[in-house]
Parts: structure tokens; C-alpha cells; sequence
């Protein structure tokens, strides 16, 4: 009986640490397969970055354009993409951003004014 119930709980151990997590894997890259759209980033499984400038559903290709040069890779060979940003979303938040480090400049500024004014007239009291 005990030996069952060792070959029960080796089988399970199996199943959670190898299988599930690998099925887990699958599924993402899939749902990443169906996602991709033409103007995404996507980074290929050999290290090279572009952006989708064709998806060909035939032949289950993708072109992707590296700087002017157009390349053809499987569907398979995308190791991973990232959305593209048609609202410029990121340059706006370097706008705000830049916009309040002035903002935390100039105040640390006033700060340190009125630290030198209290500096100053407590050495005017102390003198007198």
C-alpha cells in the first residue's frame, strides 16, 4: 500500500512541477501569437529587435522591419512583443515628467533661500 501511494504522489509531484508549468508557457505564447499586430515591437528568439511591418496568415510568417531592411522569420521564431504606443503616451510622460523636475527644482530652491534668510537673521540676533 505504501508503495502506491509513493508512486501516487511522485506522479503529482511530476504533473506541477513539469507538465502544468510548461502547458502554462504554451498557452501564454499562444495568446502572444494572436495579439501581435503590424507596428508592434517584437524581439525574435535570436536576439533581434524590429517592428511587425507584415503578418502573413498563409505562410504563418512575419516581416519585420529592422531599421529599413525588411526580414522574413516563422511565427514561431517572435520570442516576445511589445504593444506599439499610437497615442504617444511615452513622450507625453517625459513631457510631464521633465516638466515636474523643474517644478521640484525650483521649489527645493525657495527652500534653500528661506533656509539662508534664517541662517541670516539669527546671526543678526545673535550679534546683537
Amino acid at each position: 500500500m505504501g508503495t502506491v501511494l509513493y508512486i501516487i504522489v511522485l506522479v503529482a509531484l511530476m504533473y506541477f512541477m513539469l507538465i502544468r508549468p510548461q502547458q502554462k508557457r504554451q498557452k501564454e505564447t499562444q495568446e502572444m501569437m494572436a495579439a501581435m499586430a503590424v507596428g508592434d515591437s517584437a524581439v525574435t528568439i535570436g536576439g533581434l529587435h524590429g517592428v511587425i511591418a507584415e503578418i502573413d496568415e498563409v505562410n504563418n510568417t512575419i516581416t519585420l522591419d529592422c531599421e529599413g531592411i525588411y526580414l522574413v522569420f516563422d511565427r514561431r521564431a517572435i520570442a516576445r512583443t511589445q504593444k506599439a504606443d499610437p497615442m504617444n503616451t511615452k513622450e507625453a510622460n517625459d513631457i510631464v515628467s521633465d516638466a515636474a523636475e523643474e517644478e521640484a527644482h525650483e521649489s527645493e530652491v525657495i527652500v534653500e533661500d528661506a533656509q539662508d534668510v534664517e541662517v541670516g537673521d539669527q546671526q543678526e540676533n545673535d550679534q546683537n
